[in-house]
């Protein structure tokens, strides 16, 4: 479809304030992993509404590395703004700052990277009309920025119907670290045409990563990034959501554990994969800093490929954490925001 919208990146900024409260905290009064992710999930999926004009439903969103927590009686304050349109996708970017309401000072928080696919009633890809036309250097250098990403979730997901097949529980390194979590997908869990929203089910999983992590580490964590996940099938309401919460490696005083989320349609007994995400989660004293956690001994050699995986895992975050904090400050200071 021929480009009837041509939009800067300025144009489409959207800001968005949430104010931090004890039940969206832990003990220690920071907020949530799972409450920060629904509510970028919230204003990306706002603002791919708004631009497209149609529902949207998220596809898939790069890896995500909290860098400071916000805290009770802090702001969340959530900038959104498109960095791309396709043909019926839209990449949204979101910079999240801690904001202090009293001393009007503002922390980074995290940065997010968001694809959204419009849809119509039958759930299947909608062409849109808009498009990206960047006016600026500053804006220009964003886009290819987003150029880059697009191609490589293109690459990512080439086997996105095999996997989707691929209904099957995650190994673990011990059952005792595992949990599995059954929910039926009510309407106050849907959005638009009833399906699941997105940010719903990232607060599930948040919540059923952090259950494995307290388990292993007998005392609280918190989520320190979560990797690149990608979305194979939509849930209804209606359907079954079975979810798999499983150990994969463990540090000093850090775990990954695996999330993996297969629907199930009880009437016909069909099984889908929804997604699979890996989550790094870090145990923490009264003050609020890392502490050690219980070393895990091996004793099977299929512990140790689990692990070895995990730690390439570890190592691609650990390369890309310089250069995610290098970017979301420059976004920080740059005109657009």
């Amino acid at each position: 479809m021929p480009c009837k919208r041509k939009l800067s990146i300025f144009e489409t900024k959207l800001t968005t304030l949430f104010q931090v409260m004890p039940m969206h905290a832990n003990p220690l009064g920071m907020l949530f992993g799972g409450v920060i992710e629904d509510w970028m999930i919230q204003v990306s999926n706002m603002e791919a509404t708004r631009i497209a004009k149609r529902p949207t439903l998220l596809a898939g969103m790069d890896s995500i590395f909290f860098i400071s927590p916000v805290l009770v009686g802090e702001n969340a304050n959530i900038t959104a703004w498109v960095d791309y349109i396709g043909n019926t996708s839209i990449d949204v970017s979101l910079l999240v700052e801690a904001e202090n309401p009293i001393l009007n000072e503002k922390r980074l928080t995290t940065l997010a990277h968001m694809t959204y696919v419009a849809v119509g009633k039958d759930l299947r890809p909608v062409m849109l009309d808009a498009c990206i036309e960047a006016k600026t250097k500053e804006e220009e250098e964003i886009y290819q920025d987003a150029l880059k990403r697009r191609k490589n979730r293109e690459n990512r997901i080439k086997d996105r119907k095999e996997r989707a097949l691929d209904s099957s529980p995650p190994r673990g390194l011990d059952d005792r670290f595992t949990i599995t979590n059954y929910k039926v997908v009510m309407p106050e869990d849907a959005m638009a045409l009833n399906t699941l929203f997105a940010g719903k089910l990232m607060r599930l999983l948040d919540e059923s990563t952090a259950l494995v992590g307290t388990r292993y580490a007998r005392g609280p964590v918190v989520t320190a990034s979560v990797d690149t996940t990608d979305f194979y099938s939509p849930v209804m309401v209606g359907e079954t959501l079975i979810i798999y919460s499983t150990l994969t490696n463990i540090g000093k005083s850090s775990m990954e554990v695996i999330a993996k989320v297969v629907k199930r349609d009880e009437i016909t007994g069909e099984e889908k994969h929804t997604t699979t995400s890996y989550f790094t989660l870090v145990h923490v004293g009264p003050t609020g800093r890392s502490e050690p956690i219980p070393e895990f001994n091996i004793t099977e050699e299929w512990q140790k490929e689990i692990i070895a995986e995990s730690e390439r895992r570890r190592n691609e975050r650990l390369e890309m954490l310089a250069s995610f904090k290098s970017k979301a400050e420059k976004f920080r200071v740059w005109p657009l925001l």
